[in-house]
């Protein structure tokens, strides 16, 4: 595996976090990325950015224009998502504001409106809660023209470059690839961050035995550290923003007391239930603890019922100690 520089860090680490990377330079980016999007013109940042990722995970990002997407990783895309990501696509290229010349801002309900219509599974509200989930927080494509409302939005001038590279990315026919241990591995910690003992005993044993090569992998984002606990692999983001603690220490007592499931109609009472014996008097909304856990891989969610993860094993649910928990994380 090459030795990752600054710039193809960089490149890597928005590529997990946001999907694309676009190459268009703009007044709010960051000196470091400017250098980074100049860098990526050059065969052999390119290369060492494929070559990482291809030793990581045997995924490439797709390229159009040094526009990069790369659409594998977390959270992993379900086909009702796939089918209004494609509609989006085409709405927003066919609109008028999109024109060569054209103001490049489209009213949001305009933009909901016609997606509705081709994703007719989903109302309303859902479409726009997930285009904002994928354009707007995930891919940056979608840029709020005031901050607080969001009755407008601003379209990134790469639009049209990323959407090629997403729809290319998509429709193409790949083969399974022939994967090492270590990329299956891999896979799972960035698709999941975390490798279960009782639930994925091949992958764990691969984790065991590939330790040091895995860790050494990660850590040249110079952002992950490797976890491996007797049950578990965790995978470790410094990056992330600390827990919030009274969500945190309810949602560590709610996931060991889930058993083999819970239906998701019965979590918020579970909840309710649960936080008085925690925090005593003090209050904490149902709806942070269940994002606590999901965002923490305490739980799994699948087919309408929540499951116990192996990461609760390191967490003693005995402590009252809020801090001592948010520090467990970190």
């Amino acid at each position: 595996m090459p030795e990752l520089h600054q710039n193809e860090r960089l490149i890597i680490n928005q590529l997990i976090d946001q999907s694309v990377f676009t190459s268009t330079l703009q007044k709010n980016m960051t000196n470091r990325t400017k250098e980074a999007i100049h860098a990526l013109k050059r065969p052999q940042v390119q290369q060492r950015v494929n070559t990482y990722l291809r030793d990581l995970v045997g995924v490439l990002p797709e390229n159009y224009q040094e526009n990069l997407v790369f659409l594998f990783g977390r959270p992993k895309l379900e086909s009702e998502t796939v089918h209004l990501l494609l509609a989006t696509l085409k709405t927003v290229i066919n609109l008028p504001e999109m024109q060569p010349g054209a103001s490049r801002i489209v009213s949001t309900q305009t933009i909901v409106r016609l997606v509705h219509s081709e994703v007719v599974a989903l109302d309303e509200r859902e479409v726009l809660r997930q285009i904002t989930h994928l354009f707007v927080d995930r891919f940056k494509l979608f840029i709020p023209d005031t901050p607080e409302v969001t009755e407008f939005w601003d379209i990134s001038p790469d639009f049209n470059y990323v959407a090629q590279a997403i729809v290319d990315y998509l429709t193409q026919q790949r083969l399974a690839p022939d994967l090492a241990p270590v990329q299956m591995v891999n896979r799972a910690l960035l698709v999941q961050q975390y490798v279960s003992r009782t639930q994925q005993p091949d992958l764990f044993q691969s984790l065991v035995d590939h330790r040091d090569t895995i860790a050494a992998q990660w850590q040249q984002l110079q952002r992950f550290d490797l976890e491996v606990g007797e049950d578990y692999g965790l995978l470790l983001d410094k990056t992330r923003q600390p827990v919030t603690a009274r969500a945190f220490v309810v949602g560590i007592a709610v996931a060991q007391q889930l058993g083999i499931g819970l239906p998701d109609n019965e979590l918020n009472q579970l909840i309710r239930t649960v936080a008085p014996t925690i925090i005593g008097k003090s209050t904490v909304n149902p709806t942070e603890v269940k994002k606590t856990l999901l965002a923490n891989s305490l739980v799994e969610e699948k087919d309408g019922f929540y499951h116990p993860t192996a990461l609760i094993k390191r967490f003693d649910v005995a402590t009252e100690n809020e801090e001592d928990a948010v520090h467990a994380t970190e």
